[in-house]
């Protein structure tokens, strides 16, 4: 990880319990980690995921829960799940730009904690783009044409005791639009976070009047990747940059 990311300066690996089960370090670090051991940076990680409300306060263990990224004293750490509830942290002096890439990293090189979501668009090319991304998040992805498909993989995921993360959903389709879409799955799963997708016939405000929620995250068409990445970036992780 550290050859392949120059902005970092320390990489770990925690357990469940903030234990830290494996470590790298640069010889010659551009951030402020000299300050702090290994141990105090894993504190601060907690601490700072606490205030961004990722924390898990009922579970009888210590754990991050979220992918987070914070500032502080002078350096930024990025906190990413793993499986078998381990956690992956970085810490360096690092460009946001570069963020998707070093989680593409971590991808790579650990067995990641895969999120759920379902892209529901009649457009082929708009779902393959959007599966990209998201994949590269660390999501699970699914692919529907149409609102009923979409609700079925909902139940199912329901049932399963594996609930979806996240639905992109586009607002014109054939058959139930997107905003009878939204309305089931807030039913079904109310947990699942919505992106509409939509081209100029609907405003913000109306969107979210519609869904009675104003807080609802919107992409336009025509979309870059940086657009969807940064609606991914809000959605799981609500809360801003703690200093």
């Amino acid at each position: 990880m550290l050859a392949e990311n120059k902005q970092l300066d320390l990489v770990m690996v925690t357990d469940k319990y903030a234990n830290i089960i494996a470590k790298a370090a640069r010889q010659l670090p551009q951030s402020s980690i000299r300050q702090l051991s290994p141990e105090d940076i894993v504190k601060t990680a907690l601490r700072t995921n606490i205030a961004k409300g990722a924390f898990n306060v009922n579970s009888p263990t210590t754990g991050i829960t979220s992918i987070i990224h914070v500032k502080y004293n002078a350096m930024d750490i990025i906190m990413y799940p793993l499986e078998e509830d381990r956690t992956f942290i970085a810490i360096g002096i690092i460009d946001p730009n570069a963020i998707p890439d070093i989680h593409a990293s971590v991808g790579r090189q650990f067995p990641t904690k895969l999120k759920k979501a379902v892209i529901v668009d009649d457009e082929e090319d708009i779902r393959t783009s959007i599966r990209e991304v998201l994949r590269k998040r660390g999501f699970e992805v699914e692919t529907a044409d149409g609102g009923q498909e979409c609700i079925r993989a909902i139940e199912n995921g329901k049932k399963q005791g594996s609930e979806y993360g996240m639905a992109v959903l586009d607002v014109r389709m054939p058959g139930m639009d997107g905003f009878e879409v939204y309305r089931r799955i807030h039913e079904i799963s109310p947990n699942t976070k919505v992106i509409f997708i939509t081209a100029f016939e609907y405003t913000q405000e109306e969107i979210a009047n519609k869904v009675s929620n104003p807080g609802i995250k919107v992409l336009r068409k025509p979309f870059t990747r940086a657009d969807l990445l940064q609606l991914i970036t809000d959605e799981t992780n609500p809360s801003k940059e703690v200093s």
